[in-house]
Formats: structure tokens, sequence, C-alpha cells
């Protein structure tokens, strides 16, 4: 195997290493996945849990890279996939080429959100997730993975009640009745100047099914709380997995 120097690490959280790397004569990502909190289990069960979790999301229709290898080395999980190319954020660079787009790159994820919350699976629908061109989209976030298994199992190892809320309230977001205002709110994490946008936002997941009969005002409220609590739990230090 022949290492590129090419790091794709700027958006992935803190506990996980992204580079791409040449097998043969095909270009790949290794991601090496560190936990930041002692787990009530082995790596070996993690990578169990990443596995259903990904086996949730193709079942609900949710196109995703090819994993080739995954293995345990120095107290880190190893997985080798398929390079689905640039995320949309490092593609279309500001928030005005995202909206305005010919390629419709809000609607094609919200059409993606919208096969996963019809399935009942949770995921994290923050943008920079999502990898690819026009309809032809792959999420590429299993870490940490959203099993019930996996949620119990981190919120057993909490330290303290405090910490124990903010991870359950954060993990909620996660779930089917709160992707849209989700996905909105991660926009802030993106420009905070991107209640801006929230207007087209709300147009879209009203006009895609996402959400019924709620007005432009408690959807940016509900938005922005689900990010002001992700902001929280990120100054606090802790960490989902």
């Amino acid at each position: 195997m022949n290492y590129s120097t090419d790091d794709a690490s700027r958006f992935s959280v803190h506990n996980t290493k992204i580079k791409k790397v040449v097998v043969g004569d095909q270009s790949l990502l290794q991601k090496t996945i560190t936990c930041n909190v002692r787990l009530p289990f082995s790596l070996e069960n993690l990578a169990h849990h990443m596995s259903e979790y990904q086996e949730s999301l193709v079942a609900a229709g949710v196109a995703m890279p090819k994993v080739f290898d995954v293995r345990i080395e120095n107290d880190c999980l190893i997985v080798l996939c398929e390079d689905g190319g640039l995320n949309l954020i490092d593609q279309y660079e500001t928030l005005e080429r995202i909206m305005s787009s010919s390629e419709n790159v809000v609607a094609n994820v919200v059409a993606v959100l919208h096969k996963v919350i019809v399935a009942g699976v949770c995921i994290d629908p923050h943008i920079k997730n999502f990898v690819g061109k026009g309809e032809d989209l792959l999420y590429v976030d299993l870490s940490p993975p959203l099993t019930e298994g996996y949620v119990a199992a981190r919120l057993s190892v909490a330290a303290g009640a405090d910490e124990h809320q903010i991870l359950q309230d954060n993990f909620s977001y996660f779930r089917p009745e709160f992707i849209p205002y989700h996905f909105a709110g991660d926009f802030l994490d993106i420009d905070p100047a991107a209640e801006a946008i929230f207007p087209a936002l709300h147009s879209i997941l009203s006009n895609q099914g996402l959400i019924d009969g709620v007005d432009l005002a408690p959807f940016t409220s509900e938005a922005k709380q689900i990010r002001q609590l992700e902001n929280l739990r990120l100054r606090r230090g802790i960490f989902m997995i």
C-alpha cells in the first residue's frame, strides 16, 4: 500500500483522521478513529455497531461508500473505504453557492433525509457528511454509530448527571422527528449568519414533505436550539465517541 499525504480531515470530529491512500491503482480513503472516552466494550464491538448502523442506512435507501477493510491498530479503528470525492461544503464553498447551485444541492440532500425519516433511522444531517454530485450523493458519517445499543453504551459512561443529560439531548436530535430542524441548524456551524437562508430551507423542507404545518418562526427557533446544544457539548469537551 502506498500512502499519499493528502489530508481530508478538515470537517472530521476530533476523534477521526482521514487521508487519501493508494491501493494498487485505486484511490481510497483511510479513516483512523480514536475513542475519546472509555467505552464499555472493545473496538471490535465498536466496529460491529458501525457495521450495524451502515446496514440500517443502506436498508433505508441511503447510498454510502463501499468499505474494503476494517482493522484495529494501536488502539485505533482503521477503516479503508471508497473515496466519494469532496464533501458538499468544499465543493460549493459558500452558502450562496450551495443554495443557488444548478444541481439543487440542498434539495438532493433533503431527498436523502426523507428516506431516512420514512425508515425511522437516525442520522447526522450536517451537509458536510455528504459527498458526490447531483442526485448521486453518498453519506459518509458512521462515527459515532447511531444505533440504540451504541447510544445506551455511551450514556452509561457519562461523567455525571449533567453530561448524561447533554449527551442524551444531543443524541435525541439525530432522531427522525428532529432531522429537518437539525439539518437547518447545522448551517449555523458553517456560517453564523446562516439564519438568512432559513426561509429557503423551510420552503424546501416543506415542499418535500419533511415538515408539515410548522411556521418559519418555530422552525427557526428549534433549529437554533439544536445548534446551541451541540455548541455547548463541544465547548464542554463532551465527546460522543
